[in-house]
Parts: C-alpha cells; sequence; structure tokens
C-alpha cells in the first residue's frame, strides 16, 4: 500500500467527537452482580487461574457488553471505558480478581515485565522528573508523556486516585499519521522508515533495544501505529548519541500535533473505572500527580496487558512479537505465590 495515504474512519477521531459520556460503558447492578460472583469463584490459589478459559467464566450479560468493548477497541475508535465497577478501595485481593475475570474474557494476557508479572501494581514508589533508563514510568508520580505499551491492549483498573493531578489523556495515532501527510509528509518518510526502541533490558533478556521499526503500518483498510516517545530517544541516550536530526525533527513534529488540544482528549478515572486503549492505535499519557499522605489511600491502579484474539494485530504482526516478557514463569500476585 502507497504510505501516502490518510485513513478515515471512526479511529481517526479527534477530541471534538467525544463530547458528553456517550462513549463510556457503565455496568449495570445485574452486570456487577454477575462479576462479583464470578471474581469469588476463582481458585484460591491464583497460580490455578491461569488454568481457566472464558468458558469457565459464567456471566452472559457482561460478556455482551465486553463484546461490545472489544469491537470498539480493535474496530472503532481505539479505547474504551468501563464504569460504575463494585470495587472496595481498601480490598486490594479483591480487586485483582475481578481484574482477572474481566480480562480473560477480553483477550489473553502477557507479562508486563521480565518478572513475569501479569497484574502490576501502579502505585508510585519514587519521586522522578522522568522515567528514564532504569525507571519505569509507571512506579513514578511524575508526568509521562504520550506512549504506547505492551500488547494488543493495555488496561488500568483504578482502585484509589489521587487527590490532585494523575488525569489521563488519549490521542489518535491514524489522526497524527493523516495531519502530517497534510503538513509534513517528508518527517513522516522518516517515521516510516522507524526507529528504535529501548526496553530497559530485565534479568534474562538479551538485549535493551528494538531495533528500527516503522512506526506506521499500513493495512490494506485501515492503519496499525506504535510509538513510544520516552523510549525511542532512550537508544541514543543510553550510547551517548546524538539522535540524528532527521529523526529527532521528525519526532519532535510528531509530539507537536499529538499535543494539540484539538487532538487531545482527556479525563481523570474514578475508583471502578477500568480504562482500556489499544496500543496500535492511540497513544495514552498520564499528568503528575499529589498523592494522598496515608499509604492504605495512596493512588493505586491494576495494570494489565493483553492481546485480542482474532484482532487485526493478530493478523498483522508474527507470533513473536505479541508474547510479552515471558522470561520466567508468569504470576498474579507476587506477596502470594514468590
Amino acid at each position: 500500500m502507497d504510505q501516502q495515504e490518510a485513513f478515515e474512519g471512526r479511529a481517526a477521531w479527534r477530541r471534538s467527537d467525544f463530547d458528553g459520556e456517550d462513549w463510556i460503558e457503565e455496568l449495570t447492578a445485574g452486570e456487577n452482580v454477575e462479576l462479583h460472583a464470578a471474581a469469588l469463584a476463582l481458585p484460591q490459589d491464583e497460580d490455578l487461574w491461569m488454568d481457566l478459559a472464558p468458558s469457565d467464566i459464567a456471566v452472559p450479560a457482561l460478556v455482551q457488553r465486553l463484546a461490545r468493548v472489544t469491537h470498539e477497541l480493535d474496530e472503532g475508535a481505539g479505547f474504551a471505558l468501563l464504569r460504575g465497577i463494585d470495587l472496595p478501595p481498601d480490598n486490594v485481593d479483591y480487586a485483582y480478581r475481578v481484574n482477572w475475570v474481566l480480562a480473560l474474557l477480553l483477550g489473553d494476557v502477557i507479562a508486563q515485565n521480565a518478572k513475569g508479572e501479569l497484574i502490576g501494581a501502579v502505585q508510585a514508589e519514587v519521586q522522578a522528573d522522568d522515567n528514564g533508563l532504569a525507571t519505569r514510568g509507571y512506579v513514578s508520580n511524575a508526568e509521562l508523556r504520550f506512549h504506547c505499551d505492551g500488547g494488543d491492549v493495555a488496561s488500568l483498573l483504578c482502585v484509589r486516585q489521587a487527590p490532585e493531578g494523575g488525569e489521563s489523556s488519549l490521542v489518535s495515532m491514524v489522526r497524527i499519521h493523516n495531519d502530517m501527510l497534510r503538513e509534513c509528509p517528508h518527517h513522516l518518510e522518516t517515521l516510516y522508515r522507524g526507529m528504535e526502541t529501548h526496553i530497559r533490558a530485565e534479568e534474562g533478556m538479551a538485549s535493551d533495544t528494538i531495533p528500527r521499526q516503522s512506526i506506521f503500518m499500513p493495512q490494506h483498510d485501515h492503519l496499525l501505529a506504535w510509538c513510544n516517545l520516552r523510549l525511542m530517544e532512550l537508544p541514543y541516550e543510553a550510547r551517548g548519541e546524538t539522535m540524528p536530526s532527521d529523526e529527532r525533527a521528525a519526532l519532535d513534529a510528531f509530539e507537536e500535533i499529538a499535543e494539540r488540544p484539538e487532538n487531545i482528549f482527556s479525563f481523570k478515572m474514578q475508583p471502578g473505572d477500568m480504562f482500556l486503549t489499544h496500543n496500535f492505535v492511540c497513544m495514552h499519557k498520564r499528568s503528575a500527580f499529589v498523592d494522598d499522605p496515608a499509604l492504605d489511600k495512596k493512588r493505586l491502579l491494576l495494570r494489565l496487558w493483553y492481546n485480542i484474539r482474532g484482532g487485526r494485530v493478530e493478523k498483522a504482526l508474527p507470533p513473536d512479537t505479541r508474547k510479552g516478557y515471558f522470561t520466567k514463569a508468569p504470576y498474579v500476585i507476587r506477596h502470594k505465590s514468590a
């Protein structure tokens, strides 16, 4: 396909396309009853959770809603928000159970780090200005720039929110592509050539850099894309080099378009929300936040990466690019299984 082509459709959205709250999927009382029963029915030993199949979970009403969510993620706008999940703020173990039930129904979970973690606690452990060579952004309270995560979809389940800051923002990479095609196609050509990506090599990993890959991946009737602004700068910083001027200019143009108010959709998650974003359609970011000083009230989100069964990315990319960080046996809750 000719790379100099605009892509239209719901995935090429702008901020004005999402006025009001019609885009939010709010769980009904009946769906919460189903979810609660399924969460409590999971085995006591969470290592056994990975042996379960979607057919083992009896939630007929919720399954219909999640099917709509999957369609919106894979063939629609590329993001969704489930709201109204009944989630006590002081019962984290129960939140893991709820998260696993939803994940099992939505797709195939992959490990998000070399330790084999399937559900990660997003909580400030360090005070940092930015995620750098040694610090992954989800363990700090710093502002995070636009990025994509691993797997087809990244989900965040909000257990507790910060009293100040912590706003989430989204941008369509299809919209960025179309704007660049119209305004600066020479920079678009550079991004089609691709960028290296730093992955912060962890124990058991052979390299800390993914070779040059195109940010934009045209398909026959849609566009897939993947970008992590900070991780595409870090390979040069790690080698003590300056990024080539054409790559620096192209990435700056990409980010400038991403940051335009008319392209950014922002909101603040509330407890009981699950935010899902398709990593090959949208980028997301988070504003800095000020935490509650009480340990049992600190901001806590549960992060999970999964692949959509039979989705667009499965059809476009080889399996070895979709397996996640499986260098150790995967686990769900470290404090129980490690």
